[in-house]
């Protein structure tokens, strides 16, 4: 039940904040977008956060070892470099130097991405899916 929710929670989560890129990219224009940029990447966070839990859970109660492959230690760097781009965006509405923090959010942003990506890939191996 707990490895069903990781992949729920994870799954929704990347889909979340991938949707909130988009709406970075694609509906700058738009009033609105940094409110829903921000829901998005907020809620893909949380939703990464239960999903770690869960395997967490999973692990723990299956007496096998927690950081145990290369998925495993890409989902962990996936969610430092998502949280710390999270704070990276906030933070960069009280900064001195709001051109420095904006460009590392966008940067992070950019590696989180690619990390989230590569996490999705070696789960699904692990799986047999891929």
């Amino acid at each position: 039940m707990f490895f069903f929710l990781h992949i729920l929670f994870m799954s929704v989560s990347t889909l979340l904040i991938i949707a909130g890129i988009c709406t970075a990219i694609f509906l700058r224009k738009k009033k609105y977008w940094l409110k829903m940029h921000r829901s998005f990447n907020t809620s893909g966070l949380l939703g990464m956060l239960l999903g770690m839990g869960m395997v967490f859970l999973y692990v723990s109660g299956s007496g096998g070892k927690h950081l145990d492959g290369l998925h495993q230690f890409t989902g962990l760097f996936a969610f430092a470099s998502v949280s710390v781009t999270a704070f990276l965006g906030f933070h960069q509405f009280r900064a001195k130097n709001k051109t420095a923090w904006r460009t590392a959010h966008r940067w992070l942003g950019r590696v989180s991405l690619l990390f989230l990506g590569t996490a999705v890939v070696l789960g699904l191996i692990l799986i047999n899916i891929l």
